[in-house]
């Protein structure tokens, strides 16, 4: 009796684990993996923790690797909410000043709710922290968040996307995985322009999102003035991004990615000198920038006393960088004809930022220079629309050449902008600007007396100016120079206004014909006349 009841109550212990085992393991929520990096260049040893939106805790922490790495398992019931991945500590090596074991910051990464399942990646970055910020600190939305953000830096970070270090880029990285390197490595590189040392870029980082709290990248919030260490955010921050971008691609970037792969950049209208604060101001009603001619001033005041800035010598430098080169563009001389610190400018634009279906040509830098300080626009340049900006004709294969970036030859190429066509009395009147190549670097105004190639093998000294305009091809009306590249030519008939028309013109310098190919005109019309689209206004 005795050994029946021993084994019968040792069946009813093991059955009774069993049922506790079994009970146990259902019990156990099942998971997913998500893996991911925390990047300011790969952070060691972050913690990282993940919260629901209400901040309750859902799994962690984990430590990341040497390369930021880190896998964490998320309970699939929690997989259906806004989920928040941040990390805390660990160190880095800095991208922008090379400094070594730099501690870094709270970052973070907001992934929307229902976004995640098997395979997800999830990378927190200094772009991803400054919309948690947003969400988390000033009470709004992702989406708002990642839309203002994108308003203020042209782009919207993607959290699935693994980052590679810009000066070190991984074997086998991707194109995206190069951009979403080089945009962390541009955080850094704005900590250091502003000069904040690098582990207070995750300050920067929350202090752009206070500053982005009221929709507008400025330096200023609704509360005021915003500061890192009661360092004040200067008010063309947005601007310095780009900067920041240009300066760190001319140091330590070996991404490898061309102009063309870095997108539209953000256009900034406020930049800052150590003495001036210049602003950019587009003529009322009209675009910022368009391909061929664009007027717009500049309003240029004191930062010390807030005054118009009269009576500078303000110079420009115009560059296009593109996938392969670089390129300047025809411009007049910066005045300020009414001596009240704003400044005219014209700038006669070759090419436009990007094409209609917005592929990227590459990147306009505008280069304002007031004695030794120095500030930087990048407009975005628009596409001509309708009209033709411009038209080019060259100069003959024998006496008007000029030295090509091969260390070649090649025909010397004559600019002639498209400055509008207007109703006069008896017809119409065409407006034209000349301009010359005389190198990548250096497009200038073709003006009898000008001398091009000046002190070169390719010196041209031009001593006459002849341009003729046609409405049908055959019949010519001369145009007068008005100065300074300008030439017009009146009393065109044929044209009605309002209704787009083709307009004919031909180009003689010292008494050779310019050609649309560099060989002697043809007599024909083929190769010896440059064609215009125009609508009379």
């Amino acid at each position: 009796m005795t050994t029946y009841t021993s084994i019968r109550n040792l069946f009813l212990v093991i059955a009774a684990g069993g049922l506790i085992a079994c009970s146990s393991s259902s019990d156990t929520p099942a998971t997913t993996t998500v893996s991911g990096t925390v990047f300011a260049a790969p952070v060691n040893g972050a913690s990282v923790s993940v919260t629901d939106g209400s901040g309750n805790p859902v799994a962690g922490p984990v430590i990341t690797t040497s390369a930021g790495a880190f896998s964490i398992a998320i309970p699939n019931t929690a997989l259906a909410s806004e989920l928040v991945f941040e990390s805390t500590g660990g160190t880095f090596t800095d991208e922008a000043s090379g400094a070594t074991g730099v501690h870094a910051g709270d970052m973070a990464a907001i992934a929307a709710a229902g976004t995640l399942g098997a395979g997800s990646a999830v990378h927190a970055t200094p772009d991803t922290t400054i919309i948690h910020h947003m969400v988390m600190q000033h009470s709004m939305t992702i989406t708002d968040a990642q839309n203002v953000f994108a308003s203020a830096f042209g782009y919207t970070p993607d959290v699935s996307v693994e980052p590679t270090d810009a000066t070190s880029p991984g074997t086998g990285t991707d194109d995206a995985q190069k951009l979403a390197g080089l945009r962390a490595a541009t955080f850094s590189q704005l900590a250091l322009d502003l000069g904040f040392s690098p582990a207070q870029q995750f300050e920067l980082c929350a202090a752009i999102a206070q500053d982005l709290s009221d929709g507008v990248l400025d330096g200023v919030a609704d509360t005021g003035a915003v500061s890192v260490n009661g360092v004040a955010l200067p008010a063309d921050i947005r601007n310095r991004f780009v900067t920041a971008m240009m300066n760190f691609r001319a140091g330590n970037d070996h991404s490898g990615l061309s102009s063309v792969q870095l997108g539209n950049l953000p256009f900034s209208t406020v930049a800052l000198t150590d003495s001036y604060s210049l602003e950019y101001v587009a003529p009322t009603g009209m675009m910022n920038a368009m391909e061929g001619k664009s007027r717009f001033q500049i309003r240029i005041t004191s930062r010390a006393d807030n005054t118009p800035a009269t009576g500078l010598d303000v110079s420009l430098m115009p560059m296009m960088y593109m996938a392969t080169h670089e390129h300047s563009t025809p411009f007049e001389a910066v005045t300020d004809d009414d001596n009240d610190g704003t400044y005219d400018v014209t700038i006669y634009y070759l090419m436009p930022t990007s094409m209609m279906d917005g592929t990227s040509m590459g990147i306009w830098d505008l280069t304002v220079m007031i004695g030794g300080e120095v500030a930087h626009f990048y407009p975005d340049v628009m596409m001509a629309m309708g009209d033709s900006p411009r038209a080019v004709l060259k100069g003959q294969m024998v006496d008007d050449m000029i030295p090509n970036m091969s260390g070649l030859e090649e025909a010397r190429s004559y600019y002639m902008f498209n400055e509008g066509v207007s109703a006069t009395p008896g017809g119409h009147s065409f407006g034209l600007f000349l301009a010359a190549r005389e190198s990548m670097m250096n497009y200038p105004v073709v003006d009898v007396g000008a001398t091009l190639n000046s002190g070169t093998a390719y010196e041209l000294t031009v001593a006459s100016i002849s341009i003729e305009v046609s409405t049908d091809g055959s019949n010519w009306t001369a145009a007068v120079n008005d100065g300074g590249g300008h030439f017009s030519a009146s009393g065109l008939s044929g044209m009605s206004s309002g209704v787009q028309a083709p307009l004919y013109a031909r180009l003689s310098i010292n008494g050779e014909q310019k050609t649309t190919d560099g060989n002697p005109p043809a007599g024909d019309g083929s190769n010896d006349i440059a064609t215009f689209t125009v609508t009379p206004g």
